[in-house]
């Protein structure tokens, strides 16, 4: 039999079965004796939605060795969860499974099967738009065994038998409502009337307002809700607050309409039907008070809208990019590289930064998982016209709806990578310069402060050694200058480390404590008992942490007392921190000297920048400078806090850990 020859077959098959109903048991076998006759399958079932359609039930079976099929109106013993195994899925998404072997397949679960099952297909039978009938399910014990023509040969099958058993199924309720109308038109009549007394009272009390019309808008029955909300009555008309035609309906028609109606300052939802029936048509409407909900409604677009113009007209650039391509850019992003909204919407980062740009950035991101914030991230862009951008970005990852989203800040720091090349130069040269002379100098002081043949007065000899203190001076100066230029040159290499925290800084502190008792000075420790550790660059880190103590060590009275106190939490400051929840490390350094100025506060950590008091202390303002960067490195941040009680510096460290 040909092809075409099979399929007509089918078709008429199918055709006989819808005449078979209300007897959706009939129906049922019909379709599984074709399923089994004329494709290859060994055995077939037929699926169908449970009442409340949470879930699927076995109705009927039958394999190629039964004489009859199986049926059942409840169910054959097996019931599955919308949703969950294979004909659950297929079932919520109305698209076929073909799994042509199940030994391999991770779809198929259900390993251990009375009969073998080597291959299966489950297929939806579904009726106009999406109306979900059932699962026709089957399967052979061979794998393999289902080709491209059986799979044909049931999409034929399956528009008829989905309309079949949807008749079938219908009929038969219909019998049953018949059924329960004419037991319920044999109540008497005093039980008629205490039904409608009963209806009546719950039409009157309910916490919906209902009311019914007549085609000209006149009300013929209201309960006390709707009245309260309408301040309408029985016999009064609903005209003024319907539109024009709103109650002129064609008595052909049927139809629904939800609107909303602003009635002595609230806002009313109106929920009408029109309702063909005898003798006259009327008008079913419910009535709700929607004031609040609308308010909250417009106040939600009215924010999102605002927040939309916030990120748009922002003065730094911003993005958000999902499985790596982006998904929104705000104005000012797109003048930075040049491009359109629409030519960068939708378009990988790639497409956008160097080679070496997405290695730093898969770096970073790679073996950090929740949500995570990486800040000050050094990277190349290419302009639309090819110039070359150095950016400095910030990275925060959320999961949203369970995917991956990055969202940040971007700054375009290529003008001033320029000037601290040119800056950096300068420093070279000038460092250099300084160190020429300085050697000749030292060198001669230190022969003459050896006076091997005594001829130098007391005098003389204290000039010397001013020399030579002026000397050290200007050494450390030069050697400033010379770290300050090579961080600022080149990108710091960091070889991290984890430490325990607490043994860390104590180190650094032992090794702080032969100038705290030169200038007559003590340094405490607080630490939590159980500190975390941390991944730093254990050299570059203690420069850091010693910059802050010496600082805090030159502008303490003696007898003071330097504190340098550790401790986590969420950081108040960061904005960013505190929308991902994340525990940063703190690092507090606090002396009790003169204090710090909001005005100096804000300058302390910029280049060469020296305050009131360091003046007073010689300071060259590049220490504090060369631990911002060496912070801002390991990705965290530094500041100083205002206080008019001593100087107060803080290092925040993120610990970049997932919640529990």
């Amino acid at each position: 039999m040909t092809r075409v020859d099979k399929e007509l077959t089918v078709f008429r098959r199918v055709n006989e079965a819808i005449s078979l109903s209300p007897d959706v048991e009939a129906v049922a076998g019909v379709i599984l004796d074709i399923v089994i006759d004329e494709t290859i399958a060994e055995n077939a079932s037929l699926m169908m939605p449970s009442p409340d359609g949470s879930q699927l039930q076995i109705k009927a079976a039958k394999g190629n060795r039964d004489k009859s099929t199986r049926f059942s109106d409840t169910s054959l013993g097996q019931v599955f969860p919308l949703g969950k195994g294979i004909a659950g899925s297929v079932a919520l998404s109305l698209k076929p499974v073909i799994i042509h072997d199940t030994a391999t397949d991770p779809l198929f679960e259900n390993k251990k099967t009375r009969i073998a099952i080597g291959s299966l297909m489950s297929m939806p039978l579904v009726y106009g738009g999406g109306e979900l009938v059932g699962v026709l399910n089957l399967s052979h014990s061979r794998p393999h065994a289902f080709s491209e023509d059986d799979l044909s040969l049931v999409n034929v099958l399956l528009p008829p038998a989905a309309l079949a058993l949807r008749n079938a199924r219908a009929m038969k309720e219909l019998e049953d409502i018949n059924s329960l109308l004419k037991a319920e038109l044999c109540m008497t009549d005093n039980a008629l009337n205490d039904f409608g007394k009963n209806i009546f009272r719950i039409f009157t009390c309910m916490s919906v307002g209902v009311l019914t019309a007549d085609r000209s808008g006149t009300i013929t029955s209201i309960n006390k809700k709707a009245s309260e909300l309408l301040g309408l009555g029985p016999g009064e008309s609903l005209s003024t607050l319907l539109k024009d035609g709103m109650l002129q309906v064609p008595e052909s028609e049927v139809r629904d309409v939800t609107l909303d109606v602003e009635h002595e300052g609230k806002v009313l939802s109106m929920e009408i039907s029109t309702l063909p029936m005898k003798p006259e048509q009327q008008m079913l409407a419910c009535v709700r008070d929607v004031t609040v909900e609308r308010f909250k409604e417009r106040e939600l677009v009215r924010i999102k809208d605002q927040y939309k113009d916030m990120v748009e007209n922002a003065l730094d650039a911003m993005y958000i990019i999902k499985n790596g391509r982006f998904l929104l850019t705000n104005r000012k992003f797109q003048e930075m590289l040049g491009f359109t909204q629409e030519e960068i919407l939708g378009r990988h980062v790639r497409h956008f930064v160097t080679k070496g740009s997405i290695h730093s950035l898969g770096t970073c991101l790679r073996h950090q998982s929740g949500d995570i914030f990486v800040p000050n991230l050094e990277i190349q862009a290419v302009r639309k016209d090819g110039k070359m951008l150095f950016l400095e970005i910030s990275i925060g990852r959320l999961v949203i709806e369970g995917q991956r989203c990055y969202v940040g800040v971007v700054r375009d720091i290529t003008s001033k990578k320029e000037l601290l090349a040119l800056k950096t130069r300068f420093l070279h040269v000038a460092s250099h310069e300084i160190r020429v002379p300085l050697t000749v100098i030292r060198g001669y002081a230190r022969m003459l402060s050896k006076d091997a043949q005594g001829i130098l007065s007391p005098n003389q000899m204290e000039n010397i050694r001013e020399i030579e203190g002026q000397c050290e001076k200007l050494l450390h100066f030069s050697n400033s200058l010379l770290d300050f230029a090579k961080i600022n040159t080149e990108k710091i290499s960091l070889h991290r480390q984890q430490v325990n925290v607490a043994d860390y800084i104590r180190g650094v502190v032992r090794s702080m404590q032969i100038k705290a008792r030169d200038k007559k000075v003590g340094i405490l420790f607080q630490c939590e008992e159980q500190a975390p550790e941390l991944s730093v660059d254990p050299l570059r880190f203690e420069q850091a942490l010693c910059n802050l103590l010496d600082n805090a060590i030159k502008h303490s009275p003696e007898g003071g007392t330097v504190t340098i106190a550790v401790s986590r939490g969420v950081h108040e400051h960061n904005a960013m921190n505190k929308l991902l929840n994340r525990e940063s490390l703190m690092i507090a350094v606090k002396d009790q000297g003169p204090g710090i100025t909001p005005e100096d506060a804000r300058e302390l950590f910029s280049d060469f920048f020296v305050g009131a008091s360091g003046r007073a202390k010689g300071g060259i303002g590049l220490g504090l400078s060369i631990t911002r960067e060496i912070v801002h490195a390991h990705g965290g941040m530094v500041e100083a806090l205002p206080t008019g009680e001593g100087g107060y510096f803080v290092i925040t460290m993120p610990l970049n850990r997932e919640d529990d």
